[in-house]
């Protein structure tokens, strides 16, 4: 009986909702006018968020549309199917509908809609993963509202009108916030939050705060995060928001508990929200929690789960075209292979993740993006002077009356101050354009930085692989030895795309970092060699930092191999870096057994050492420590301090 009951619950659930769209059917047919049916049947698509069953009341209005041959109400029907096929990811037939409606929504005879119209096709294209075309409509649905008039617009019009602005501003914010600009991000979203308060708007304020905690979820500071998606479902439901939107809320809050480790609070919300997208077909929301769900059985390392998941995830995602999805499933799918040793695989996925991601940020999109914001902000400084320039010669009508002598030396000062005027409008607009291109040229250098790491990563992911196939002990220790290496260069790139200083890398971080970076890759055994590092803080060119990274690794895993047999809790190694006089020393220092009696000269790591002090103008000497152990010192002349 039980299973009975399961299979019947959609069944009813269904026959249950043709009820209620028969029943609203019904009263917009009882509608005195046409215009009263027409504007009914329009609403409730949008006031249900176009649920899968609204396309019903879309079909209705267009039979309307077209029985009275009303041009402007089928333009309207053509905008909500538009939307309809964008909130359920039928991307292809959304920007078939905003096409057909284009020609007769025009700026003059229902601008607000044809804002919103350009404002959609963004959207569709941003979940195409077309940035530069993405961010183009949103500017141009801003430039669209900029120029509505709205002191005739009605109560309802404004109110419409608050909320178009405030959908746009999100986008550029989402837009910031999609090409890791933070900080921008951010202020668009607190600007957007205290606008949706001001005017009492709590869904909007709330959709804003839940999105700035995206930031804070992409900085990895979980707790922040937790308690803006909080706060931001407590506003979604004090503006009576629909359960779709909550819902997105409290997929959030599950990412965030999952972020703190709390995976036991996590579960119950991620399951209720695949739950919830999968009953509703809202496919690619779908996509979206079963990533979540399977990054949280990845953390658990439920591993089986984690590969069912993603799975469906990548399937659902590959058929909505939705590139970020695509991404995120791949590498959850890489890493579970890579755990249950499917290597086939996890390198198929790898890849897939790595295209996918070139799809998305590549350095002409991100160009383009910078010249059309560029592009925008310039016109509208152009449109307000215009402005400026016809008001003032409407005031001067009202002032014609004035003596000639006042006139004339209204126009003396005038003179002055419009040269003044034009002098600081120039040198603004040269300000702006350098700081653009600096911005571009910022951008493009860290996507550089970005995909040499992502190649570099590729060649560890293939190293590792054939380490763990490798039958001979030495291969396998000379394939781990030189992903060690790669890893030094992938740390390299990885802190230059990810920091704001891009053509430098603070010695002192790196060298940390580094340190335990190679030093928890090696360890095996129940005790840890425990390390101390002295380093100055010198902000130093990639030429300089690149054989400086790959000397350090050489020289601490000579220490792990050789000094300690095993380790113990005495055992100590001690990292020093410093600037002395015209030189950088770099010290290693450990307390194990101290140096053979012979070394070998055709060790590889000795001959890549001093290859590698070549290029630094570098000598390498090799000492007793005191009381014990080995001392490696390395001198460089050759360098470059930023």
């Amino acid at each position: 009986m039980k299973v009975i009951y399961i299979l019947l619950l959609p069944i009813f659930c269904l026959a249950q909702q043709e009820r209620e769209v028969d029943s609203l059917l019904k009263v917009a047919n009882n509608l005195p006018t046409v215009k009263e049916k027409f504007d009914y049947l329009c609403t409730i698509p949008n006031t249900q968020r176009y649920a899968s069953h609204t396309i019903a009341f879309i079909k209705e209005a267009e039979r309307v549309a077209k029985d009275v041959n009303n041009e402007d109400y089928l333009a309207l029907t053509y905008y909500y199917y538009a939307n309809y096929y964008y909130y359920n990811a039928k991307l292809d037939s959304s920007l078939h509908y905003i096409e057909k409606a284009k020609p007769s929504l025009s700026a003059t005879r229902q601008p607000l809609v044809n804002a919103s119209l350009i404002s959609t096709e963004g959207g569709v294209y941003q979940m195409k993963g077309n940035m530069p075309l993405s961010i183009s409509k949103t500017i141009e649905s801003q430039q669209l509202l900029d120029k509505i008039d709205t002191i005739p617009l009605s109560e309802e019009e404004r109110r419409r009108y608050k909320m178009m602005s405030l959908s746009t501003l999100n986008s550029l914010a989402n837009y910031y916030n999609s090409i890791d600009e933070y900080e921008k991000a951010i202020s668009y979203y607190d600007m957007g939050y205290s606008t949706a308060l001001q005017n009492n708007l709590y869904m909007y304020a709330g959709v804003f705060v839940n999105n700035k905690g995206d930031v804070f979820l992409k900085k990895n500071q979980f707790q922040k995060a937790l308690e803006a998606f909080l706060e931001g479902k407590a506003l979604k439901e004090k503006g009576n928001a629909q359960e779709r939107i909550i819902k997105n809320s409290d997929l959030n809050i599950g990412v965030a508990y999952t972020g703190l480790n709390e995976n036991e609070k996590a579960l119950p919300y991620l399951e209720d929200v695949v739950g919830f997208y999968r009953k509703n077909n809202i496919t690619t929301m779908l996509a979206e929690s079963l990533y979540y769900q399977g990054n949280l059985f990845l953390n658990i390392k439920d591993f089986k789960g984690a590969e069912t998941s993603c799975e469906e995830a990548k399937k659902l995602a590959m058929a909505d075209s939705n590139l970020e999805i695509l991404k995120k499933a791949c590498d959850c799918l890489y890493q579970g292979y890579k755990a249950t040793s499917n290597y086939d695989l996890a390198l198929e996925n790898h890849e897939l993740y790595l295209k996918t991601k070139d799809s998305i940020f590549n350095e002409k999109n991100v160009k383009k993006q910078t010249e059309q914001e560029l592009q925008y902000e310039f016109n509208k400084t152009e449109e307000l002077r215009t402005a400026q320039i016809k008001a003032k010669e409407n005031e001067s009508k009202l002032y014609s009356i004035l003596a000639f002598v006042g006139f004339a030396f209204a126009s003396f000062l005038g003179f002055f101050f419009y040269k003044n005027r034009k002098k600081n409008f120039l040198l603004a607009k040269q300000k702006k354009l350098l700081e653009a291109s600096v911005d571009e040229k910022n951008i493009l250098l860290r996507e550089t930085h970005h995909r040499v790491k992502n190649s570099f990563q590729m060649v560890s992911s293939l190293l590792f692989i054939q380490s763990e196939t490798a039958q001979d002990a030495e291969a396998k220790i000379a394939i781990k030895e030189a992903q060690n290496r790669v890893r030094s260069m992938v740390l390299i790139h990885q802190k230059l795309y990810s920091k704001d200083k891009l053509v430098g890398i603070d010695s002192k971080e790196y060298i940390e970092d580094f340190t335990k970076d190679v030093i928890e890759s090696h360890q095996f055994e129940a005790t840890k060699l425990k390390f101390e590092v002295e380093s100055q803080s010198l902000l130093l060119d990639i030429e300089t930092i690149t054989p400086l990274g790959l000397i350090l690794n050489e020289l601490i895993t000579n220490v792990l191999k050789h000094a300690f047999n095993p380790v113990t809790e005495d055992s100590l190694l001690h990292i020093s870096f410093k600037k002395e006089g015209e030189t950088l020393v770099l010290t290693v220092t450990d307390n194990g057994k101290g140096m053979p009696a012979k070394i070998k000269e055709s060790s590889f790591g000795l001959q890549l050492i001093e290859g590698l002090c070549k290029k630094l103008k570098a000598s390498i000497t090799l000492l007793a420590a005191s009381p014990k152990g080995t001392e490696a010192k390395v001198v460089m002349k050759r360098f470059e301090i930023l």
